[in-house]
């Protein structure tokens, strides 16, 4: 199946990213800390052996006698030491909402298109650095986790699932009853992979998130790096003050904003929903960002952290 232009991601949407993370630093991730966050390259140092040579000190007692820095010690007449620098390992692991609210896009793209992008971007991102990447796709009725692994082979098997998941929400429109519960279950896997000083990286628009799923983002995040990127469309925030049509594709509705208070009772009862999660995760020193459907991935991304 062809791309659809800003509906649902081709192969080569996702791939032309990788440009864009390797010529103008694209990332999800920020450039400085958000919260306790340590990205990127982690680095720690050891009195020991690594991998790059950091500094000479002054030898101490207990230091490993192996690494004395006989130059610097018979030059300044004091033993030293050198110290050096390990690269820790921070895989990474996306959890990616392709639900039928994600299918959904007012005026430029859908949720679940700029949803792939993120993903695809994360994977490219955590590629170059040399980390290892996994993830967990999850829609209404199923599951498709992915073990972190460090090679552009498994990194494809990933793409390729995004696109086949988000055409079959194109295709064949899944039952939306239950959603509360997708998020927790795809928690419950996640947990069971990113056990502890993993990068987790859950996108989605969090529409109608249960409290388990709630509780459970707050426990991964005590033994994890989290970041939540939730996307939102504004038509999901504020209703038009004119006539709509609102479909499913079995049934159509005509909004109209005559009935008075509805339009005002409508945007106070979605803010209040999406800014009592935003407070939540943020009370409980969950990094989250949120991204928009309409604005290019590239610029909110650039803008996201200069703010």
């Amino acid at each position: 199946m062809d791309s659809v232009k800003n509906i649902i991601p081709c192969l080569e949407d996702l791939l032309c990213l990788e440009h864009l993370v390797a010529s103008k630093g694209l990332s999800i991730l920020p450039n400085k800390p958000v919260q306790s966050l340590l990205l990127g390259k982690h680095k720690s140092k050891l009195r020991g052996r690594g991998l790059d040579f950091e500094e000479s000190r002054k030898y101490v007692a207990g230091d490993d006698i192996r690494n004395i820095d006989w130059r610097v010690t018979a030059r300044t007449g004091i033993t030293h030491t050198k110290v050096f620098t390990e690269e820790k390992e921070k895989p990474c692991f996306v959890v990616t909402d392709l639900t039928p609210s994600m299918f959904f896009g007012s005026q430029v793209y859908t949720k679940s298109y700029i949803a792939c992008q993120l993903a695809a971007i994360s994977a490219y991102k955590i590629l170059h650095n040399s980390d290892r990447f996994g993830g967990l796709i999850y829609g209404n009725k199923s599951e498709t986790l992915f073990q972190p692994k460090r090679n552009r082979k498994a990194v494809l098997q990933y793409f390729n699932e995004l696109i086949e998941r988000t055409q079959k929400l194109a295709e064949e429109p899944e039952n939306i009853r239950d959603i509360n519960e997708n998020l927790s279950k795809a928690l419950t896997q996640t947990a069971t992979v990113a056990t502890h000083d993993y990068l987790v990286i859950v996108i989605s628009d969090f529409n109608r998130v249960s409290a388990e799923a709630s509780k459970q983002l707050i426990q991964l995040s005590r033994h994890n790096d989290v970041i939540l990127a939730k996307i939102n469309d504004p038509l999901e925030a504020t209703l038009p003050h004119n006539k709509m049509v609102l479909g499913n594709g079995d049934m159509q509705l005509l909004w109209e904003s005559k009935k008075k208070n509805a339009k005002t009772n409508y945007d106070k009862a979605m803010h209040e929903q999406s800014q009592s999660f935003v407070d939540e995760m943020r009370r409980y020193g969950v990094a989250i960002m949120e991204l928009n459907t309409v604005e290019a991935i590239d610029e909110q991304l650039k803008n996201q952290y200069q703010k």
